[in-house]
C-alpha cells in the first residue's frame, strides 16, 4: 500500500546520493522508493511515487522529503539513494526469498511477484513475514 508520510529509512552501505529532478505535483517522501516516469509526455523522465503497474523505472530511495506538490516538473530536485541494502516492507515474507529478484508494486511495498511491477534488486536478508532487506541497484535495475 502507498504511503503518504516520511518514513525511517534503515540501510546497510547506503550509496552516495544522487539528484533527479521531481515530477510536478508530487511529493516524495523519505525512505520510500521513488521511480522514472517513462510514460510519454511532459512528466517522462521526473522522478515520482508511482510505479504505474511496473512500466516506470526504480530511480531509488528518496533521502529526504522532496515536496513539488505545487510546482512544474523539475522545481525541485530529490535526492535518492541508488545502492545499498535497506529494510523494506512487504506481506507474506519467508526465508526461502533470499536470493530472489525484488519488485516494487507501489513507493513502499516490495514482493518476489515480477507481475505489474518495477525490479528494485535483491532480496538478501529475511527480517520478518512484513520485512526483508533488499540490496538495491539502480544500475541493475
Amino acid at each position: 500500500m502507498a504511503v503518504t508520510a516520511n518514513q525511517v529509512i534503515k540501510a546497510q552501505g547506503a550509496g552516495a546520493l544522487q539528484k533527479a529532478p521531481v515530477a510536478a505535483s508530487t511529493t516524495l517522501y523519505q525512505g520510500t522508493i521513488a521511480f522514472t516516469e517513462r510514460t510519454s509526455g511532459d512528466g517522462e523522465g521526473y522522478v515520482l511515487g508511482d510505479d504505474d503497474g511496473g512500466v516506470n523505472d526504480f530511480a531509488g530511495i528518496v533521502a529526504q522529503e522532496a515536496d513539488n506538490s505545487s510546482g512544474s516538473a523539475g522545481d525541485v530536485d530529490a535526492e535518492l539513494f541508488q545502492e545499498g541494502v535497506f529494510e523494506l516492507q512487504g506481506t507474506g515474507f519467508v526465508q526461502g526469498y533470499v536470493g530472489d529478484l525484488a519488485y516494487a508494486s507501489d513507493n513502499f511495498t516490495v514482493t518476489p511477484s515480477s507481475s505489474s511491477t518495477t525490479k528494485i534488486g535483491k532480496f538478501v536478508e529475511y527480517v520478518s513475514t512484513t520485512k526483508m532487506m533488499v540490496k538495491i541497484d539502480k544500475q541493475q535495475a
